[in-house]
């Protein structure tokens, strides 16, 4: 005869289980795991700010989340970099050339047409400049925190809704990052320091009144922008921008 115990034991070891498990479970719930134990922090609304790293020779923007959703902070070494970009810069415009630097092209003409927009860029973000008629044809330096844009230098980026870098208050604002579409420039000129000391650094490493290593000046940026922070990526020239800048200038002949 099979006693009433040995039926009811499983079912005592099921209802066990079924306790005790729940519970292992609950604990483990917020918890960080084994192999990164800091990918789980608590999120924390942000406040925005724009920090030269020493030694690492970039600036920060931080996501801003009002919701608290998410702590996030985007820098030129992190994936992604500073919303999608690589690089940040202050910008301001300045009008056209009929003589730039980039071997007296008009910068009217380099872009008269197309979709893209001539810049002169910083005087720290070419090579060897010391003065205005020294940097003729100037190739591309930078360092340090700076990106080298001389003569030709090409990128993609867009415009946020910040302006005059650290001092623009929030540089991201979660959803309303944008100011404008993206867009493709090109350097035909250059920013000298001299008559620019506010915007446009004179070396490499050192940064603007506004806290920023690079510096854009447009010649006619798009509607509704007026000296707003611009993060951009390097890219090839494309062909047809390539053709009008060889036509144009001086430079290499």
């Amino acid at each position: 005869m099979i006693s009433i115990s040995t039926y009811l034991a499983p079912v005592l070891l099921l209802q066990s289980l079924l306790i005790f498990a729940p519970l292992s479970v609950l604990a483990r719930l917020g918890q960080p795991n084994e192999t990164n134990a800091t990918e789980a922090t608590e999120a924390q609304p942000l406040d925005a700010s724009f920090n030269s790293t020493s030694g690492a020779g970039a600036e920060e923007l931080q996501l801003i989340s009002e919701t608290g959703l998410m702590n996030f902070t985007l820098g030129s070494s992190a994936l992604g970099g500073y919303g999608g970009y690589s690089q940040f810069a202050t910008s301001t415009s300045y009008g056209d050339s009929s003589k730039a630097a980039c071997g007296g092209l008009h910068t009217g003409e380099l872009v008269s047409g197309t979709r893209y927009y001539n810049v002169a860029s910083a005087q720290s973000m070419w090579k060897g400049c010391k003065t205005h008629g020294n940097c003729w044809c100037g190739a591309s330096g930078g360092g340090s925190g700076t990106l080298g844009m001389g003569c030709f230098s090409c990128a993609k980026g867009r415009f946020l809704r910040s302006a005059y870098g650290s001092r623009g208050g929030r540089l991201l604002s979660e959803g309303q990052y944008f100011a404008s579409h993206e867009i493709i420039v090109v350097v035909g000129d250059l920013c000298p320091y001299a008559g620019n000391e506010h915007w446009c650094p004179e070396k490499a490493g050192q940064t603007n009144h506004y806290g920023a290593h690079n510096h854009l000046d447009f010649s006619h940026p798009p509607g509704g922008i007026d000296n707003n922070n611009f993060v951009f990526t390097p890219i090839e020239c494309p062909g047809d921008l390539r053709w009008r800048f060889h036509k144009l200038s001086s430079c290499g002949r």
